[in-house]
């Protein structure tokens, strides 16, 4: 695990829950619509995401994301990616310290994960260390 020591005085994502729906379709799961902004030189720390599959496209500016060990990619607007159930985020950082970062994320997760005490918080399992 990377230290968290260099990161620290780092501005973090923001996140905005656009939509959340129960899918009528396949009982027990929900799709979640988040905003991720990150203003220049933001972070992520490495995390998971419970169990869900999450499709990331990136609206505005450049994402620099790493998975499952991978070398990190920059995903420019109008990119996207997927991160598959279990899938280790390693790296995400807005690629730039000047300009923000901003994508929507789209979330298939079980429902029963979001109606825990943590809510959407439970969406994103941080690695130990970064919590």
């Amino acid at each position: 695990m990377a230290s968290n020591t260099n990161n620290a005085s780092r501005p973090r994502e923001i996140l905005k829950i656009l939509y959340d729906y129960e899918l009528t379709n396949s009982p027990g799961k929900s799709i979640v619509g988040i905003e991720v902004f990150l203003p220049p030189g933001a972070w992520t720390p490495p995390h998971t995401h419970a169990g869900a599959q999450v499709a990331v496209y990136v609206l505005e500016g450049e994402f620099l994301s790493g998975m499952n060990g991978n070398p990190p990619k920059v995903y420019k607007a109008g990119e996207g990616f997927v991160e598959r159930p279990g899938c280790h985020h390693t790296v995400g950082d807005n690629n730039s310290e000047t300009e923000p970062m901003r994508a929507i994320a789209v979330a298939v997760v079980d429902t029963s994960v979001l109606k825990t005490e943590k809510g959407y918080a439970a969406l994103t399992v941080l690695d130990p260390g970064y919590e």
